[in-house]
């Protein structure tokens, strides 16, 4: 709770101003404090995790040409790596048989509870200024949701957001529904990516244009990212672009909205990206570790992010679709499609959604293929409200995940979730 002082400070200086500059008919607010939160409890039935995982012989030898280190290492400037590079013999990795374990069974139903608290003090001084502080405390994991601070200052100039691990493009991109559902297995992405590395710590400002004809500007600022004020962080000055709009065709509502950001890499070079990887390949205890190292699937150098989506909403019906893509320069290039359909009926909220997610590594394989993961989601969430802030849901999920490090082991592994949870908001 660190940074509780930024917002004192902020409403002390804001109302300094000399009372003859102040704005007619402001009607001003005292402090506001709202505490709310929410506490849900989550039976979950899975199907599918456990499987067999290729072993490292086999993913070595179909991988690289394992006759001698001389041959490894030839296969290994092919790839892409610096002369002279080698790895050890396949006879000295051990990768595990399972994605559960030896001789672990799946068993259900698992119970899973999360609890929050939200915290939300707002006000309006009488110069006009609008002030909100919100931050949330995820008693389930502390640490987890530590850096979920927000302080926003809005009037008729617009609004500036004070914000950690955000941008224009997260804070303007619509059609995501029905992407991001809860799944069995761990897939590609995770849902949409709205954000680059220049933003994953440290505080992003946004500032929101007033609203003109139906259309909206965001623009997003991160000064480093370890929030530190120096220039030696690996991140320094990623910027972003935002826009949304909103028109009315008859009875059908269109919303678009996406953006662009841009960050540059200050420590990152092709040379060490490399080094890296070859690194994470020699240390690999598993088929999907090896192949993150030999053919490269983490963010590495600049990276460049576009996202645009759109929601189309007609009687009870809503379509959304959005598309999003984050390339890197010297490492993996990551593009996610999502479709979702959401109506209401019966006072019961339907939503059912289809996404794709796709992760291209860095380099190709000797034989010159291309080297790619992709996860396919299909997912179907009902939410009934049981009365006032209790809300009954059911979530499904199929999931079905194509590693290219799994075509000596599970090939394309296929999963099911299902789950009822009870969810009460206060």
């Amino acid at each position: 709770m660190k940074k509780i002082p930024v917002i004192l400070s902020t409403i002390l200086l804001s109302t300094l101003a000399n009372a003859g500059d102040a704005p007619k008919d402001v009607e001003t607010s005292g402090i506001s404090l709202n505490v709310g939160g929410e506490v849900m409890v989550e039976a979950i039935a899975i199907e599918g995790r456990c499987q067999t995982q290729a072993t490292a012989a086999d993913v070595f030898a179909n991988e690289l040409t394992d006759t001698n280190a001389g041959t490894i290492t030839a296969d290994l400037e092919s790839i892409g790596f610096a002369t002279g590079s080698s790895l050890t013999d396949d006879a000295t990795y051990t990768f595990e048989p399972s994605l559960c374990g030896v001789n672990v069974d799946e068993k259900f139903p698992q119970f899973v509870f999360s609890k929050e608290l939200t915290f939300d003090v707002s006000a309006t001084m009488y110069n006009g200024l609008d002030i909100s502080f919100k931050d949330t405390l995820n008693l389930a994991d502390i640490d987890d949701e530590e850096n979920s601070f927000e302080l926003s200052l809005g009037g008729a100039f617009g609004s500036i957001q004070i914000k950690d691990k955000t941008s224009a493009v997260d804070s303007m991109l619509v059609g995501t529904t029905g992407s991001g559902a809860d799944t069995a297995i761990d897939v590609t992405s995770d849902g949409h990516v709205t954000t680059t590395s220049g933003n994953d710590d440290g505080l992003s400002l946004i500032y929101f244009t007033p609203s003109f004809g139906g259309m909206d500007l965001a623009f997003g600022y991160n000064k480093n990212t370890d929030n530190l004020g120096l220039d030696n962080s690996e991140f320094n000055d990623t910027y972003s672009v935002g826009f949304g709009y909103e028109t009315y065709i008859g009875d059908v509502v269109l919303s678009l909205g996406g953006g662009f950001e841009k960050a540059i890499s200050d420590t990152d070079t092709e040379a060490n990206c490399l080094t890296t990887d070859l690194s994470t390949a020699d240390d690999a205890t598993s088929a999907d570790g090896f192949f993150d190292g030999l053919y490269g699937s983490s963010r590495c150098g600049n990276e460049t992010l576009s996202a645009i989506g759109a929601d189309i909403g007609f009687g009870d019906y809503t379509l959304s679709s959005a598309f999003s893509n984050l390339d890197t320069t010297d490492g993996s290039d990551m593009s996610v499609w999502s479709l979702g359909v959401a109506r209401t009926y019966n006072e019961i909220d339907y939503t059912v959604g289809f996404t794709q997610e796709t992760l291209s590594y860095a380099r190709d394989k000797t034989s010159g293929a291309e080297v790619e993961d992709q996860s396919t989601i299909l997912m179907l969430e009902a939410v009934k409200p049981l009365g006032d802030g209790v809300d009954l849901g059911l979530n499904i999920s199929n999931t079905e995940v194509d590693n290219a490090s799994e075509e000596l082991g599970n090939g394309p592994q296929d999963a099911w979730r299902a789950g009822v949870s009870v969810t009460l908001g206060f």
